[in-house]
């Protein structure tokens, strides 16, 4: 497998991303929408958008059949995801300022893992390899989604956000992955009906968009930029972009994987932090500041951290 994703199309992918927010950021600033409407928008996203991404990817992508180590995947999300908590939570006694310290923490331990390496994908291979890697990816989702959406915001919510645990635990998007995977495994891939699957496939690509305008918004709304927790973010960032994927090479190095998951599950370990906390920050009523600013930063380094990771998995795997 040739890897040529090149500087070019990382700084692609992520300048897209950011004009993206940048719409948000001044649709906000200009007052064209308010916090009201943010928040709205932000429980749209958790409550009926995510769920219809999560359902329409799942039922038409994934298959226990084909892909008999389906499971690596998934198993893989949850374990990038407990070992970026751990390292959060060695690093959070160290930080000066404690305020956000769970906020830090699920900043290391969640990354981009949907939209940024499948653009990659798109901008760097083709054919039957990049539907092998988008699958793949598909399949890391599963497992992502289940954590991200149960374990953060039973997590980051404390006390503070007044709702039931329950509420917390089982909120939309875990109920739909959980009902997706029901359905693959009783009916089989693509059993529900075109004219349910159709308009849910169409709410949910409006995720990636509407996600990335709450994010600008958010940016504006705290001027995230100028946040004055400098310490933890660049704690978090250099853990996120750099000791996660050093942590995870040799691993990989010794794990008996084709090549092409091995470059699968690297390219997620570099990733920057997820997109997705600034919504479930809002959900949950705890410091999107934070979150706002982590996601900012390390998708501007990433510009840079990325190619040099790669460049290290073509010398060493």
């Amino acid at each position: 497998m040739d890897i040529t994703i090149t500087f070019h199309a990382i700084s692609l992918a992520i300048l897209k991303l950011f004009i993206l927010a940048l719409i948000g950021y001044f649709l906000r600033l200009r007052n064209v929408i308010d916090d009201k409407f943010v928040d709205t928008l932000s429980l749209l996203l958790v409550r009926g958008i995510f769920p219809a991404l999560i359902i329409s990817k799942t039922v038409t992508h994934f298959n226990f059949i084909t892909y008999p180590l389906w499971w690596i995947f998934p198993l893989a999300a949850i374990l990038f995801s407990a070992l970026g908590a751990g390292i959060g939570l060695v690093i959070r006694p160290f930080l000066k300022n404690r305020a956000s310290d769970k906020e830090f923490v699920a900043s290391v331990a969640f990354q981009n893992c949907g939209y940024l390496p499948m653009n990659l994908i798109l901008f760097s291979f083709a054919g039957a390899l990049a539907d092998k890697l988008l699958i793949y990816m598909f399949l890391f989702l599963i497992g992502f989604n289940l954590v991200m959406w149960s374990f953060v915001p039973f997590f980051l919510a404390g006390r503070k956000s007044g709702m039931p645990k329950r509420d917390i635990l089982f909120n939309p998007p875990v109920v739909a992955t959980v009902f997706s995977l029901l359905v693959v495994a009783i009916a089989g891939p693509e059993s529900l009906p075109h004219v349910l699957m159709d308009p849910l496939r169409q709410l949910g690509h409006a995720a990636f968009p509407l996600a990335m305008l709450t994010l600008g918004a958010y940016l504006c709304r705290y001027k995230a930029y100028g946040s004055a927790n400098k310490g933890a973010l660049i704690a978090g960032g250099a853990a996120k972009l750099f000791l996660l994927p050093l942590l995870v090479l040799p691993i990989l190095y010794f794990v008996p994987l084709s090549r092409d998951h091995k470059f699968f599950l690297f390219l997620e370990s570099m990733m920057p932090t997820a997109v997705s906390l600034v919504v479930i920050g809002s959900y949950v009523k705890c410091d999107n500041k934070f979150f706002s600013s982590s996601i900012f930063y390390t998708h501007v380094v990433a510009i840079f951290s990325i190619p040099f990771w790669m460049i290290v998995f073509k010398v060493f795997l």
